[in-house]
């Protein structure tokens, strides 16, 4: 199977190959697939893995291939493009081929099969960052999903709850930052119009657009789960029609 173009490890990248991705043909372009209705309110979701499918295996934090480990288990995942890093591989739990979308390893790192990627690429190039990575004894082509938006939209009013960390109990770099959120929110009038994101203070969570939930679902990638982190629009009222009075004659 060919290797991936040498620019894979920038931000925009070229184009996944064909040959990696064979069941592309007989779907829809992303672009078509996703949401095509600007005049409703931005929704946006959390974007997380499916453990409970059956199929699923654990992955590892990604090393490179004599088995250094990176410098943090968060490398890729704190909103920012990363310096290549030459090839890197993964093992899976048990052996086998991985779901389409994965979180690996302690650092929750975006793990997606090259037809995956090539959604990503198509509807949102500059929001992402695609690394090929190798999953051991997999023959099939994956790639490490990197959000390089970190946004400040975090609704605290509308969270369920939020705690930040202080002087007395974090480091310097991380107060200010939140220690704890719980039911997220996010405030999609500031998300400046950003496809996949993280949140500034708790990059955690991996944010995706509607229009890219929409496109991974039509699809049929495996192993996604979403939540949605903006609230619903509200349901417009219909107007009743007011009946016309019969003319008399």
């Amino acid at each position: 199977m060919p290797g991936p173009s040498s620019d894979e490890g920038s931000p925009r990248g070229g184009e996944v190959p064909s040959e990696e991705a064979p069941d592309r043909a007989r779907r829809a372009p992303a672009a078509r697939r996703a949401s095509q209705a600007p005049d409703r309110a931005a929704r946006y979701f959390d974007l997380h893995d499916d453990f409970r499918n059956p199929a699923r295996r654990e992955l590892s934090d990604p090393l490179s291939l004599d088995g250094r480990k990176m410098n943090s288990v968060w490398f890729f995942t704190s909103g920012a493009a990363v310096p290549h890093r030459g090839r890197l591989k993964l093992t899976a739990e048990p052996p086998g081929r991985p779901l389409d979308f994965s979180l690996a390893g302690a650092g929750l790192t975006p793990i997606v099969h090259a037809s995956v990627a090539a959604i990503f690429r198509e509807l949102a190039p500059d929001d992402v960052q695609l690394i090929p990575v190798e999953v051991e004894r997999e023959p099939e082509s994956f790639f490490i999903l990197v959000a390089t938006r970190l946004v400040r939209c975090l609704d605290e009013t509308a969270c369920a709850e939020v705690s930040h960390y202080t002087a007395e109990d974090g480091p310097p770099e991380r107060v200010g930052h939140y220690r704890t959120v719980r039911g997220l929110r996010i405030d999609p009038v500031k998300t400046e119009g950003a496809r996949v994101l993280r949140t500034w203070g708790w990059p955690v969570s991996l944010i995706v657009s509607e229009g890219i939930k929409e496109a991974l679902e039509h699809a049929g990638v495996s192993g996604v789960r979403f939540a949605e982190v903006t609230p619903p629009a509200a349901p417009r009222k219909r107007r009743r029609k007011s009946r016309s009075k019969p003319r008399r004659g």
